[in-house]
């Protein structure tokens, strides 16, 4: 078995892998010669719904392909927890899924984004106000979305929103908290509801960055990336199922390729305080208990006026199928799309070339679906 792990295929799956992962981790001062630049935008104040303000909201973000004279083709896409906004990479392009020679891109940096290679929004680090920053939950880090969409962009309504994984939590909570705002929302491996692993994880992460030496409870003058990567470290498992790892990482080169291209792309490149406030907002605030419900998740799904298409895999052990079951159940123009794929959670981010292509032309058709739906109310 383990000879077979270095056949001329095997190879190949592991080496475009890595290069997946490394293509999407570049950081944005490195962009090449045909990537979009990387731009930085002051939003002025900011109000935060738990309480507390800062006096000027950075954001980070690119934007790929032209915003047409009507403003009307435009597509957001909201990063996954603890990454970057290059992560849908491998899903935008002329002819790709999110095809720029018709649909104008946003790809933005979260409120509050963790990774340390590249200057991006703002904060707890970056703003200086280290422990002192306001608490922030999603309802927070889409309101910043919003904001850059519609002042600094001139966008009154999207074609569509998606994310993946916590970026597709945070598409529904736009779908939510702005009705009228999207025409179509798209969530991939993420929505409101998610495994008991979730709340596990979040906990467990807290207690291993607070235990952590170097943390200092926040006080760090020097990063202890060390604090982060170990956090990190406890999802990891779940971002794929049982058999995957089997099948791809199975000798000790294998895993150290496989380590190496992550350790680039995810688990090296974090702010042990960015990503303690990141966990933190997954207890401060959810779909669920959206204001002007009465924590009625049924009613507040229920509210969602964008035609809704959730991608998920069946073997995903973070987002779970009758969770996605239920969300299509209460949301009135919802439908889900089940890729089933060992690659699990992963299917979003080219594990699993099948899934990736089963999942384009899914995202193809359902654009072009929003885009009659679009010219017909006009």
């Amino acid at each position: 078995m383990r000879a077979r792990m270095f056949n001329a295929t095997e190879r190949l799956v592991i080496s475009g892998l890595a290069a997946t992962f490394l293509f999407c981790s570049m950081p944005s001062e490195a962009h090449w010669p045909d990537q979009a630049p990387h731009q930085i935008v002051d939003l002025g104040e900011f109000e935060f719904e738990g309480g507390g303000k800062i006096s000027n909201l950075r954001m980070s973000y690119v934007t790929r392909g032209a915003l047409n004279a009507a403003k009307d083709n435009a597509i957001l896409f909201i990063h996954g927890f603890a990454m970057n906004h290059h992560q849908a990479d491998h899903l935008i392009g002329p002819g790709q899924p999110l095809d720029t020679d018709k649909y104008f891109i946003i790809c933005s940096d979260e409120l509050g984004n963790t990774q340390s290679t590249f200057e991006h929004s703002t904060s707890p680090s970056n703003s200086g106000l280290r422990m002192n920053f306001p608490s922030y939950n999603m309802r927070d880090t889409v309101k910043a979305q919003y904001r850059l969409v519609t002042q600094v962009l001139g966008i009154s309504r999207l074609l569509a929103v998606t994310g993946i994984s916590d970026g597709a939590n945070n598409s529904v909570q736009l779908s939510v908290s702005y009705p009228d705002f999207v025409v179509g929302s798209f969530p991939i491996v993420g929505g409101a509801l998610w495994g008991t692993q979730g709340f596990f994880f979040g906990s467990l992460m807290i207690s291993s960055i607070e235990a952590c030496k170097g943390w200092n409870g926040g006080n760090y003058d020097e990063n202890p990336k060390q604090c982060a990567t170990n956090a990190l470290s406890t999802l990891v498992p779940y971002f794929y199922t049982r058999e995957w790892w089997d099948q791809h990482i199975d000798a000790p080169e294998a895993y150290t390729k496989w380590r190496n291209a992550w350790g680039d792309y995810y688990l090296d490149i974090q702010d042990a305080r960015d990503l303690y406030y990141s966990v933190m907002k997954w207890g401060l605030g959810w779909v669920g208990d959206t204001p002007g419900f009465n924590g009625d998740l049924n009613a507040v799904l229920g509210s969602i006026r964008a035609k809704t298409l959730f991608i998920y895999s069946p073997q995903d052990q973070l987002f779970l199928p009758h969770h996605i079951e239920a969300q299509v159940e209460a949301i009135p123009d919802a439908r889900a799309l089940a890729i089933d794929s060992t690659a699990g959670h992963l299917i979003c981010c080219n594990a699993d070339p099948q899934a990736t292509q089963i999942m384009g032309r899914a995202i193809t058709e359902f654009l072009e679906e929003l885009t009659l739906t679009r010219r017909a109310a006009r």
